[in-house]
């Protein structure tokens, strides 16, 4: 189906394929956890001067066509923080919507094709959830608890900001989720709440500091869909900062979500060398007592789990015998899982670690077609200079099966269809 505001958005790799030299970072710094309208609110206030934000929520929610539903934005002060809250107010009898009726309305909204795919994506995420919590079908789920009209103005105002604000990265710090219980349709439950933890897999989360709900499902899940990375705050050059009120008043601080918008640099200029960069953990053990046949299957458990590489060296053993050393690179919000598995796999008795930092080049991945078929193609580049053009090698064997058309070739017309795409005029070597 058409729609008049069928734009694409483009990502940061787009950008830095084009050869922008910077892209915008925006980094959630969790004081309190996160809430619907405590992400709302701190990406207003980190406008909150021209105002220009707040105009383009309230377009969005009328867009969406929620009747008596309106939009409260206040500018307050929270324990001595000068922050911006947000009130949704829904209908007074507010009908039980399913998931069906969250898609339609979000599909009929003139909103752009970006804002309308994620905020789809993220209903159905939502919907997925709730439903593997309560046994049911997806079909069956009801937005009762978590508040339809609550959770469309918060999914879609979250992507609309984000696209207003050109966002295309974004970071979150460590999680506080709360603690004690809290009270559902179906009575007192441990907080955090099922959905929430679900939500948040993959992400450091942390109990306390209060005893009640300082992260709430709907917090949960915009920040996996905004696609938020785990890490401390980005090498970047902020530009504003806002805070955002949550409607508790807590006992040990300011209720707040900040954020913080900035530019992390991609063009090498004399300021910053231009190339992202992380922290990441080493873990190596030596091996030298299971088979070869073990040791294959442990590097596939833990690039299953997350490790960003697994290699190992051959070496000579105590007693001379021969083994190997078994390396891998993991977030540190894998390591764990990932020594759970060298232990369990190896029944090695020892773990070597090493905190490193790493440069990054941009990268990212594009797909070309080639004699009729398509073949996914990574690329790196640094320092604006194009470095590594791979194809994709099982997308070229479906290709070369299917035309008859050696591999070799497939993959030497997708080397250069991509370099053509990502590096217009290059001249081949």
């Amino acid at each position: 189906m058409s729609h008049p505001h069928d734009e694409v958005k483009p990502t940061a790799q787009d950008k830095v394929a084009s050869g922008a030299s910077a892209y915008a970072v925006l980094y959630l710094d969790p004081w309190t956890g996160i809430s619907g309208d405590m992400l709302l609110a701190c990406l207003l206030d980190v406008d909150r001067v021209e105002g220009r934000l707040e105009a383009e929520l309230r377009r969005a929610v009328e867009a969406l066509g929620l009747g008596a539903a309106t939009l409260q934005v206040v500018r307050d002060v929270e324990r001595g923080i000068s922050c911006t809250r947000v009130r949704v107010h829904g209908e007074d009898a507010s009908p039980v919507r399913h998931l069906a009726d969250m898609e339609r309305i979000i599909e009929c909204a003139p909103l752009s094709r970006w804002v309308r795919s994620r905020a789809a994506e993220a209903v159905r995420r939502l919907a997925a959830v709730e439903a593997a919590v309560h046994g049911c079908a997806v079909d069956e789920i009801h937005f009762h608890e978590v508040g339809a009209v609550d959770t469309l103005v918060d999914v879609v105002g979250a992507f609309v900001l984000v696209e207003a604000l050109g966002v295309e990265k974004v970071v979150v710090g460590p999680i506080p989720v709360g603690g004690g219980t809290v009270e559902i349709t179906h009575g007192r439950i441990g907080v955090p709440a099922p959905a929430t933890v679900r939500l948040l897999e993959g992400y450091p989360i942390v109990g306390g500091p209060e005893m009640r709900e300082l992260t709430t499902p709907t917090g949960a899940l915009l920040v996996g869909q905004l696609r938020a990375e785990p890490g401390p705050l980005p090498p970047m050059r902020v530009e504003r900062v806002g805070y955002g009120a949550g409607s508790m008043r807590l006992d040990h601080g300011p209720n707040v979500l900040r954020a913080v918008l900035g530019r992390a640099q991609t063009g090498g200029g004399a300021e910053d060398p231009g190339e992202d960069h992380d922290t990441v953990v080493e873990l190596e053990s030596n091996v030298d007592d299971i088979s070869a046949e073990v040791i294959g299957h442990t590097c596939r458990l833990l690039r299953d789990a997350g490790a960003l590489d697994v290699w190992t060296v051959a070496a000579g053993m105590k007693k001379d015998r021969l083994g190997v050393v078994l390396h891998l690179l993991v977030p540190p919000e894998k390591e764990q899982a990932a020594l759970e598995t060298i232990f369990a796999q190896t029944g090695t008795l020892g773990v070597r670690r090493l905190v490193v930092s790493r440069w990054l080049a941009a990268r990212g991945l594009v797909s070309v077609a080639v004699v009729g078929g398509e073949v996914r193609v990574k690329w790196g580049r640094w320092r604006d200079r194009l470095v590594s053009v791979a194809p994709e090698y099982e997308d070229a064997a479906v290709v070369a099966a299917a035309t008859g058309v050696p591999v070799k070739d497939v993959m030497h017309l997708a080397t250069s269809a991509a370099r053509d795409l990502l590096e217009p005029g290059h001249l081949l070597p």
